[in-house]
């Protein structure tokens, strides 16, 4: 099978991954969407081979644990209204925030992380998809002042000062949308309004949304 076939077969089955996980939590999977993903694995691998971006890069595995799951919060379109200020903290390789960009194209997304080649992945790889929506920012959290409808965070773990950090940059009404296995136990404020569990090949993956 020639490279430009093996891509056709590869996109198609990426794109009936994402569907078999996520439509069932109203997750609409669109070929322009697939098609976004596959092209941003594609220069993630490319790029990893120098940068370290990731240690999964398994076809398969990646379209789970990268796409998959950094999509599951989509289901809550409510959160991630059109106009939305959303800010992935500590976004690593770009998860969970340039799969939400690619599905919220009207929503914008700054993505942190206080590696600077990272970042420089994304904001290059971005450019050239062009993926208006997504921007890298190479920071620490507490250096961020400014007002956020949205926090997402899929690799940080939150405790107290991240949280109070949190409840500074939120605006009045905003969400922080934070990743758990479900072995963990949620970050325990009144602000958590509700989890919400989704499940797929890696197991299950729990989800919390706070508001402010």
């Amino acid at each position: 099978m020639n490279k430009e076939n093996f891509e056709n077969v590869s996109r198609e089955t990426l794109r009936q991954i994402l569907i078999k996980n996520l439509e069932k939590y109203g997750v609409c999977v669109t070929e322009e969407l697939a098609e976004k993903c596959f092209l941003f694995w594609e220069k993630l691998v490319f790029w990893n081979k120098t940068h370290n971006l990731t240690t999964v890069t398994g076809f398969h595995e990646a379209a789970l644990l990268h796409f998959v799951d950094s999509l599951f919060p989509a289901s809550e379109k409510n959160v991630f209204f059109d106009g939305a200020k959303v800010l992935d903290l500590g976004t690593g390789g770009g998860f969970p925030g340039i799969p939400l960009a690619l599905y919220f194209p009207k929503a914008d997304f700054k993505l942190l992380d206080k590696s600077r080649k990272k970042i420089s992945f994304i904001n290059l790889t971005a450019a050239e998809l062009g993926i208006a929506n997504a921007e890298g920012i190479n920071k620490n959290f507490f250096e961020i002042t400014e007002p956020y409808d949205v926090v997402v965070s899929r690799a940080v773990r939150i405790d107290d000062e991240i949280f109070t950090h949190c409840r500074k940059i939120i605006k009045k009404g905003g969400r922080l949308v934070v990743f758990y296995s479900s072995q963990q136990e949620p970050f325990q404020d009144p602000a958590l309004e509700y989890t919400k569990t989704y499940d797929f090949e890696k197991g299950d993956r729990v989800v919390a949304f706070y508001k402010f």
